[in-house]
């Protein structure tokens, strides 16, 4: 089958964009037509009868809302959270002139939402209403790349870098570099993958299996490039891992800029927001001072006009002074953003946000992509449309990356450039494989089940067990760090119903809350200790039922939501028990993977092997279990 050229691949690649933006958009569209909006209030998706109580100054030019409503029941209910795309909107919420938004902040009964522009007189005149949005800005950044990279001339960095990413041009090293290691804790596997991407001219790769360090690797590289006086951008596909990554670098004295929405940095990475630098300068000192003086006009406005004591033409003329005023914070307020990132060493922002109108046309010596194994190829190219050079990190046997359209995804918009170089040049990349994470006997099966046996547990964690922890006791009942309970027979049956359509199973989450109990029990902080489940389902059950240890700091989420996270101690509830052996989207194995490689000392898996057993992969599994662990019958 002859390779597709570069260009003909983006094309392909743009069809399926416009696909999966059309999928993602008319099912947002459907859950808005099939529900009223009372009752989108009532399920936390909206809120009516809303205000401006306040407006304020933010990053990129843009105003921050403070929105109030009439309905304090519904601001206390919202399940919008800071970073969710929403609509504002005062007569119908598909109006082409409904503003567009971001939620950045909340307070007990006023919500942030932060607009790009001046806020136009309709939300001045208040009675509006808030909704969902679907994430167009994200569909249209990866187009724009797209379209970068389809119309770039051959002799370009990015016409280069099209060809290697698309297979048609071999990734080219110069000779291996004499560096010198910054992080003397860094083992043989990762100084190598430091000296590869150090040598790569245009594209270098980085495997990073659970636990192997992949984040202090990307921070040697980085401050390995700093060194030699190169300009760096780190990016990822999600906020967690850039703010995970900048904070390393912080912590080893790199100098970061942090871009992005307020409400989507971390706490720790704030002081080094761009939001918070900028507040620290005169420039927006000033820029707040004219945005207040705009904000008392339009105030004064609105009550002399409740009281009809002015005129329309005075009222329009006020409005336009307040937005002149406006205008000229914002022009002065983008001159001190642009003059703070042109003197960092290292900018750091999500592959969406590497957009970013702040940048302007700004080239990275080193663009680092980390998890680049769940970023969509139109994501991952809005990061590389600004790199000379590009160090790709992941492990394409965890999660990829979510796609609403199954023909999309099935065309491959689901399958990541990581993957597909990997396998094409293995040369542009290395695994590191001592795994710093797992007890030897948690490890086993996710090592030579995916990294063909090649992990290796690191001394210190190798037989690390709960009761070395300080204060935790012994269990002679479950003295395995790797335990399954097997419901198998129990009766245990999941469920699905027209009210509740994602699977549960109520009789086996009362097991769960047992064996958390247990664990619990023997001195464990519940902080220390996670529940993961496949379904969404599942887990709202899970957290009524354990609402106490949960207030203590117990976390229960999805698989999906705790990929790169670790805990001490680990409950695994697979749901799945039925008659006909259907295992649902347990089937793709890398899910399962990300689950067995969240725990530390101990990890019990709950599941009904009649139904697994089946799958060549869970019976792979549960063979693992009789050699490195424990199983139990859940009769007992």
């Amino acid at each position: 089958m002859t390779q597709p050229s570069p260009k003909d691949a983006l094309d392909a690649l743009i069809k399926l964009w416009h696909m999966e933006r059309a999928a993602t958009r008319a099912r947002f569209i459907a859950e808005r037509q099939q529900t009223s909006l009372e009752e989108r209030v009532e399920q936390g998706n909206a809120l009516k009868g809303l205000s401006i109580d306040d407006v304020d100054a933010a990053p990129g030019g843009r105003m921050l809302l403070w929105l109030t409503t009439d309905n304090p029941e519904g601001m206390s209910e919202l399940r919008v959270g800071p970073g969710a795309p929403v609509r504002l909107w005062w007569d119908e919420p598909t109006n082409p002139e409904a503003v567009l938004g971001t939620v950045a902040r909340r307070q007990r009964q006023r919500l942030g939402v932060m607009i790009d522009d001046v806020p136009p007189v309709e939300l001045e005149a208040g009675n509006f209403n808030l909704d969902k949005d679907d994430p167009d800005a994200t569909f249209n950044r990866g187009l724009k790349a797209l379209r970068t990279f389809k119309e770039a001339p051959q002799d370009s960095d990015i016409g280069r870098l099209r060809q290697t990413l698309f297979g048609t041009r071999k990734p080219e090293f110069g000779p291996e570099p004499a560096i010198k290691i910054q992080d003397k804790a860094l083992n043989d596997a990762q100084c190598t993958a430091v000296a590869l991407a150090t040598a790569a001219k245009d594209l270098a790769l980085v495997h990073g299996p659970p636990g192997t360090g992949k984040t202090r690797t990307l921070v040697e590289i980085v401050r390995q490039a700093v060194d030699r006086g190169e300009r760096v951008m780190v990016s990822a596909a999600s906020n967690a891992a850039v703010d995970n990554l900048a904070e390393r670098l912080v912590t080893a004295g790199v100098q970061v800029i942090r871009l992005g929405h307020p409400a989507r940095v971390s706490s720790e990475m704030e002081p080094n927001s761009l939001d918070a630098l900028l507040e620290r300068t005169s420039a927006f000192k000033m820029a707040r001072r004219w945005i207040s003086d705009a904000a008392e006009i339009r105030r004064k406005v609105a009550k002399k006009w409740q009281r009809r004591s002015i005129s329309y033409q005075e009222r329009r003329d006020l409005y336009q002074e307040a937005r002149r005023m406006t205008s000229d914070a914002r022009r002065h307020l983008r001159a001190a953003q642009e003059s703070l990132i042109a003197a960092a060493q290292v900018v750091c922002a999500t592959a969406a946000g590497a957009d970013s109108t702040l940048l302007g046309k700004e080239v990275f010596d080193l663009v680092v992509l980390d998890e680049a194994t769940q970023a969509a190829d139109p994501i991952a190219l809005v990061a590389m449309a600004r790199a000379k050079r590009v160090v790709m990190a992941g492990d394409p046997h965890q999660l990829p990356p979510t796609v609403i359209d199954p023909q999309a995804a099935k065309a491959g918009l689901s399958q990541t450039f990581f993957e597909r170089l990997y396998q094409q040049w293995p040369q542009a990349g290395h695994m590191l494989v001592v795994q710093h994470r797992m007890h030897a006997h948690i490890m086993a099966f996710p090592s030579e089940s995916k990294y063909d046996g090649r992990l290796v547990a690191a001394e210190e964690v190798a037989d690390h067990r709960l009761e070395a922890l300080p204060g935790v006791s012994p269990d002679p009942m479950r003295a395995d760090p790797l335990i399954f309970i097997d419901t198998s027979g129990r009766g245990w049956d999941e469920v699905r119903t027209a009210e509740n359509p994602s699977t549960h199973n109520p009789d086996q989450a009362q097991r769960v809350v047992e064996e958390v109990q247990r664990i619990l029990d023997r001195g464990l902080f519940p902080s220390d200790m996670a529940v993961i489940t496949p379904y969404l389902a599942q887990a709202r059950l899970l957290r009524q039922l354990l609402a106490e240890p949960v207030r203590l700091g117990l976390e229960i989420d999805t698989v999906d939501g705790f990929q790169g996270r670790e805990k001490e101690a680990i409950v695994l509830d697979l749901v799945r028990s039925n008659e006909r052996g259907e295992l649902g989207f347990l089937t793709d194995t890398r899910r399962m993977n990300v689950a067995l490689t969240r725990a530390r000392r101990a990890l019990v898996v709950i599941g009904d092997s009649a139904t697994l057993g089946n799958h060549r992969y869970y019976n792979d599994f549960m063979e693992a279990v009789e050699i490195y662990g424990a199983w139990l019958s859940a009769w007992s």
